[in-house]
């Protein structure tokens, strides 16, 4: 098993949201979020993950994974 996700998939939308919107920048948020030095860095690999494949690449690979296993057995 996986360790567990530090930031939850409504929090990276949001997140995500806030920065396409311009109503903060990455290293605002990430300074809100307490991320450290590179955390505006993974804000802006979360908003091109969102840009490239939707709000479902943010989600854990686990869950990611259920619901492609789900799929394949309908």
């Amino acid at each position: 098993m996986g360790r567990k996700a530090k930031y939850t998939f409504e929090q990276k939308l949001e997140v995500v949201l806030d920065y396409q919107s311009v109503k903060k920048s990455a290293a605002d948020i990430a300074l809100e979020l307490d991320m450290g030095k590179r955390g505006d860095n993974r804000i802006c690999q979360w908003v091109n993950l969102y840009k490239a494949n939707g709000p479902e690449a943010l989600k854990p690979k686990e869950k990611i994974h259920l619901i492609q296993q789900n799929l394949k057995n309908e």
